[in-house]
């Protein structure tokens, strides 16, 4: 027990194992939702559901022990659905290149990620990011859990008419019981009960259970399946196809800017900041997901980083990377698990989400509004990740942004070359997208 105490700096960071572990279950139980969408969207690509399943339960148990290892932060490391998304939907399907091509660039985005993060390019750019574009970063992403949790509980549906979304049934049982789920954690949070999001999951979960709308699968264990034919699945050739060369880029700077992304927006809610505003321990952080980004396409999925979902373990008093390791864990140990864990409905999970995003966007009061170049940008951002429904795409939005807004406003020496070279990158990352 000391050992542990002393390898994860309990006493340092105010915490302890009980709690670290308790947070690292809140995590994982709000990212379940992971054991079935991420292998359905990859299925959309033409790969097996249950290897793919396989294959994201092992990567987030690699990913988040390295994290927990050698940066000693409570993230655990995820495939991102939102490129998961983009690779299979439009790279895939709408454009009809291979999924291993795709994992090729892959491969070397998280090659190029390791090399820049190791000589300290990657957090030399981090650290000369605008403040505000940062706490934009932290406030979209919150706003974005938000959007997703309402569409999940059934508050808000999509349509396909020129509308996008459209007011749910707000007396189905989804949206009645997923609104339970949130009043119920909100009332322990406020009376500081740490495992608040967890209680309220397995709480609405048994609901559903003794309702009739939740059924309890027939076994309990499942082997997992066997995954080794996927292994360095990459095709390399592929990458010198005049039309897919442009994805190179696309891919190279969504995978740059989601896992920086993400790092910056747990970091400054989590508080892990230096007495000069910097992320503690960046280097380190950026190194475990970048190792994570390279083993992933060898493994047969998509980019992973440091998940979002990790904040509602953060809420639960998580603050070591023993939380990290909890999750990795479980998820390994959920590979036999699968059809209890699998039944837990979205209003169990979404409400967590929704209490995330509440707690994230809530850096929004740091933004300076008195200067309205500063918050133009912030709510450009903060919006455009919403109503793209792309988190990348609106961090990108805002690289191009704030230097235009800076330099026609007379502010010009509040940018720097790194502002600058991120707005031509932008441009750039525009002009080749696949549209």
């Amino acid at each position: 027990m000391d050992i542990i105490e002393k390898q994860f700096k309990f006493k340092e960071n105010n915490t302890n194992i009980k709690t670290e572990f308790f947070a690292g279950l809140t995590t994982f139980f709000t990212m379940s939702y992971l054991f079935i969408l991420s292998p359905k969207i990859l299925e959309q690509a033409g790969l097996n559901f249950n290897v793919t399943l396989t294959i994201t339960c092992l990567l987030v148990f690699i990913g988040s022990i390295l994290m927990g290892l050698i940066a000693n932060k409570p993230y655990a490391v995820a495939p991102f659905l939102g490129e998961t998304a983009f690779i299979s939907y439009t790279l895939v399907n709408s454009m009809g290149f291979s999924i291993k091509t795709a994992f090729a660039a892959i491969l070397i985005s998280g090659l190029l990620l390791l090399l820049l993060t190791i000589f300290n390019v990657r957090t030399f750019i981090i650290n000369q990011i605008p403040q505000t574009i940062k706490l934009a970063f932290c406030t979209g992403l919150g706003f974005f859990f938000i959007f997703i949790a309402l569409k999940d509980i059934g508050i808000v549906n999509f349509t396909k008419n020129s509308i996008p979304i459209e007011t749910g049934n707000f007396l189905s049982l989804n949206v009645l019981l997923g609104l339970f789920c949130f009043i119920l954690i909100i009332y322990l949070a406020q009376k500081n009960t740490k495992a608040a999001v967890l209680i309220s999951i397995l709480v609405t979960t048994l609901i559903g259970i003794i309702i009739g709308d939740v059924q309890i699968p027939d076994k309990i264990f499942s082997l997992p399946a066997n995954y080794t034919s996927s292994i360095l699945q990459t095709d390399f050739r592929g990458l010198l196809d005049k039309n897919f060369l442009p994805m190179i880029f696309v891919i190279f700077i969504l995978v740059n800017i989601d896992t920086a992304g993400a790092i910056v927006g747990l970091s400054y809610k989590a508080n892990f900041l230096d007495k000069d505003g910097n992320i503690m321990d960046l280097k380190k952080t950026m190194i475990a997901d970048s190792i994570s980004v390279i083993l992933a396409p060898i493994m047969g999925t998509t980019t992973p980083g440091a998940y979002i979902d990790s904040m509602t373990g953060i809420s639960a008093g998580g603050r070591t990377g023993f939380t990290a390791i909890i999750v990795g864990i479980l998820f390994l140990t959920g590979l036999i698990f699968t059809p209890i864990i699998s039944i837990i409905p979205s209003y169990a999970y979404a409400p967590a989400l929704l209490y995330v995003g509440i707690l994230m966007s809530s850096v929004i009061t740091k933004i300076d509004f008195e200067d309205i170049t500063e918050f133009a940008t912030a709510i450009f951002i903060i919006t455009a990740m919403i109503f793209t429904y792309n988190i990348g795409t609106g961090i990108i939005c805002g690289f191009i942004v704030y230097p235009i807004l800076k330099l026609l406003c007379n502010q010009k020496e509040k940018t720097n070359i790194i502002t600058w070279i991120m707005f031509f990158i932008s441009i750039l990352y525009f002009a080749v997208y696949p549209y």
